[in-house]
C-alpha cells in the first residue's frame, strides 16, 4: 500500500520523480513508525487510510523541502573566477564552462563569449547591469539591490526573466 501510495504523490510532485524511490520509502516508513501510535480509530478512518495520510503528508513536506531548497540555490550567485576547490591552483567555473561539452562539440571560449553576448542583448539594461553586478563584481542580492536602487523582490524577478532567456536558448548550462 505505501508503495502505491509514493508512485501517486511522485507522479504529482514531479521533483520526487529525481529523488531515489528507496530512499523515500524509508523516510515514509520511519515517519510511519513514529506517527502509527497517534491513529485513533474514533475519528472513523480505518488504518490503511490513516497509513496513506500520513505518508501523502510525509512525501508532500519533502516535496515542499525540496522545491525551497531549489529556489534557495538559484538565487545564490557564485563568481566565475572563484575557484572551485579550496586547493591552490584550483580551476575556476569559468575553467569547467569553457571545457565541458554541450550537444555534440566542445564548447571553446570564443563560442563561449559569442553565446553570452548573444543572451545579453536580450536582456534589458538593468538586468545587463544586473549580470554584471553579481558576476564581475560578487554583490550578492541585497548589495546589488542597494546599487541599483531597486527592492530585491524586483531583482529576484529580474533574475527569474535572465534565467528564462538562457533556457529559451538552450543554454541553461551558463546560469
Amino acid at each position: 500500500m505505501a508503495i502505491s501510495v509514493i508512485n501517486r504523490i511522485r507522479r504529482d510532485q514531479k521533483c520526487l520523480e529525481l529523488e531515489d524511490f528507496d530512499d523515500l520509502l524509508q523516510e515514509c516508513l520511519a515517519h510511519w513508525h513514529f506517527s502509527k501510535n497517534d491513529y485513533d480509530p474514533s475519528f472513523g478512518a480505518n488504518i490503511r487510510t490513516f497509513m496513506a495520510r500520513v505518508i501523502e503528508y510525509k512525501l508532500r513536506h519533502i516535496a515542499e523541502k525540496l522545491a525551497s531548497d531549489k529556489r534557495k540555490i538559484s538565487m545564490e550567485s557564485v563568481s566565475l573566477d572563484e575557484p572551485i576547490f579550496d586547493e591552490e591552483g584550483s580551476p575556476t567555473f569559468l575553467d569547467q564552462l569553457t571545457k565541458t561539452e554541450f550537444g555534440s562539440y566542445q564548447q571553446t571560449s570564443l563560442e563561449f563569449k559569442i553565446d553570452i553576448s548573444r543572451i545579453l542583448k536580450k536582456l534589458t539594461s538593468r538586468q545587463r547591469e544586473l549580470c554584471r553586478l553579481l558576476s564581475e563584481e560578487g554583490l550578492n542580492i541585497n548589495e546589488a539591490s542597494e546599487v541599483l536602487k531597486i527592492p530585491r523582490s524586483t531583482l529576484y524577478e529580474d533574475i527569474k526573466r535572465i534565467k528564462a532567456v538562457f533556457e529559451r536558448e538552450n543554454l541553461r548550462e551558463y546560469f
